[in-house]
């Protein structure tokens, strides 16, 4: 359909030959979150072992659930993280940080010792929530990408993300 031989981009550079294609403007997005500073990289990978601890089983994940209701909490359930689906990063960690106090009070019966002082670290849950922040503006970002938008649209929405620093 877009094909560089037969299809539109061909039939496009033969009336422009100088035209600049661009495939997917998300994807080029998803990469460039990807180098995360160790440290950060580290709070991502240690979040995500929180979660999958949790989801592991069955009997925790049932346990965690009647634990967030019994406090009456916003949400009753973590979210899964995969790296196939990296717009999903942003809910997880925001998930995780809105229930940092159900996941405390789940590791006091269920410890796990190299987790269970990540949830009580101030600089650690400062780190969450400030992951959580940046890829939940990554996710607003790439929603408004996939709306009905042309290029210029697109490289405006994504130089201005940049400039928000």
């Amino acid at each position: 359909m877009e094909g560089c031989y037969s299809g539109l981009r061909a039939r496009v550079a033969e009336v422009a030959p100088n035209m600049k294609w661009t495939h997917c403007c998300i994807h080029r997005q998803s990469l460039a979150s990807k180098p995360l500073p160790l440290d950060l990289k580290n709070v991502l990978d240690e979040a995500v072992k929180i979660v999958n601890f949790i989801k592991a089983s069955d009997t925790k994940s049932r346990l965690f659930t009647l634990l967030c209701r019994e406090m009456d909490s916003l949400h009753s359930t973590l979210l899964f993280h995969t790296e196939v689906r990296w717009l999903s990063r942003g809910k997880v960690l925001t998930r995780l940080f809105e229930l940092r106090n159900e996941v405390s009070l789940f590791f006091e019966d269920h410890p796990c010792k190299n987790l269970v002082s990540r949830i009580h670290d101030f600089d650690w849950l400062q780190s969450l929530a400030y992951l959580s922040d940046i890829f939940s503006q990554i996710n607003k970002l790439n929603l408004s990408l996939q709306m009905n938008c042309n290029i210029f649209q697109v490289s405006s929405k994504i130089e201005a993300m940049k400039k928000k620093k």
